[in-house]
């Protein structure tokens, strides 16, 4: 999903305003819609699954 959202050059999940945040400069933006392009998703889940049949 992250990659699709990626080469659609969409960020409805909020990266581009994080790095904002964190990187003060006039050309932060300009840097910012050059590396989102390239940028290497690394995804770690953490399922713990207790029972079946139960939404919690």
């Amino acid at each position: 999903m992250l990659v699709k959202m990626q080469k659609k050059n969409v960020d409805p999940i909020g990266f581009g305003l994080r790095y904002r945040s964190r990187h003060m400069g006039n050309d932060d933006w300009k840097t910012w819609q050059q590396l989102y392009p390239t940028i290497k998703f690394k995804v770690n889940a953490d399922i713990n699954i207790s029972d079946t049949g139960l939404v919690e």
